[in-house]
């Protein structure tokens, strides 16, 4: 992880953040994500400098498509916002989250933070995303 993702890390880790859990460096058919919700089928994404470049531009419109046919939702932000504007940044994954979830994130009571709760529902996409692959890499092969 690059300095700016273990920045965000230590705020998404142990559902620290909203209660919600997010892992790291996760495998999505030939991608690995920064971060992923799998509850809310949600993809976070912290892009340093080479982002900005012009064939870096292309391979993540490319693999941005590829998550979306996976049923992920992909919220990019940049190094900048994340060490110079924590605060705005976070709320905004929460908009992007709730937006995207198009459901109330809970806010869990301080002393369940960390605990798995029963009621909680997550949903697996490795079927999906492998169906997805083929079709994408013949798609683009």
């Amino acid at each position: 992880m690059t300095p700016t993702e273990t920045i965000l890390w230590d705020i998404l880790r142990n559902r620290k953040f909203k209660g919600l859990k997010f892992r790291r460096q996760v495998n999505i058919g030939p991608y690995i994500v920064d971060f992923l919700c799998k509850e809310y089928k949600v993809v976070l994404e912290v892009d340093g400098g080479i982002h900005e470049e012009g064939h870096q531009k292309e391979h993540d419109k490319h693999r941005t498509t590829f998550l979306n046919e996976c049923g992920y939702a992909v919220f990019r932000m940049n190094n900048k916002d994340v060490q110079t504007n924590l605060e705005s940044t976070l709320k905004n994954i929460e908009t992007f989250i709730k937006k995207t979830g198009d459901q109330t994130i809970p806010s869990p009571p301080e002393e369940e933070r960390g605990r798995v709760r029963s009621a909680e529902v997550t949903h697996t996409c490795v079927t999906s995303v492998f169906c997805m692959y083929n079709k994408t890499h013949t798609r683009h092969a």
